[in-house]
């Protein structure tokens, strides 16, 4: 009887961690790239886009093999846009780069309730003209624990 109520409980551990929200419980508003400590892992984007190219696969590819190796249970994913065009707009394609991101480390192992997000107004572009600052069109994988 008890394996059978080990088994059950871990179904549902496994059920009630599959079913939280996104980010729940991983706090990113105060993870910044660049932190002592920390590996990070640079996915850029296109101008105007979400798509991961090979480049950005391969990048997604080495942070979940990375985070899947060393049971990370924390990881966040920091959003930047260029700063040209409507703040929501670029609100709207920084969620966009995450979301592309946090699918494709999902889809390589990563389990959903380690990935956090933010997206700050402050992380939106550094420079006016798109072709100057790649970073500005990027999402920043950091493993935060």
């Amino acid at each position: 009887m008890s394996s059978l109520r080990t088994m059950i409980i871990a179904a549902t551990m496994l059920c009630a961690a599959a079913a939280a929200p996104a980010g729940a419980a991983v706090q990113c508003a105060a993870v910044s790239p660049g932190d002592a400590g920390r590996e990070e892992f640079v996915v850029f984007f296109g101008v105007g886009s979400s798509a991961l190219d090979q480049a950005a696969q391969a990048v997604v590819q080495r942070a979940a093999r990375r985070a899947t190796a060393t049971f990370k249970t924390e990881i966040c994913l920091i959003g930047r846009t260029s700063p040209t065009g409507s703040p929501q707009a670029n609100q709207r394609l920084a969620q966009q780069r995450i979301q592309s991101v946090q699918s494709a480390l999902v889809q390589r192992g990563v389990r959903r309730d380690t990935l956090g997000s933010f997206a700050p107004a402050a992380a939106f572009g550094a420079q006016v003209n798109r072709a100057e600052n790649r970073a500005d069109r990027s999402v920043t994988i950091i493993l935060v624990r």
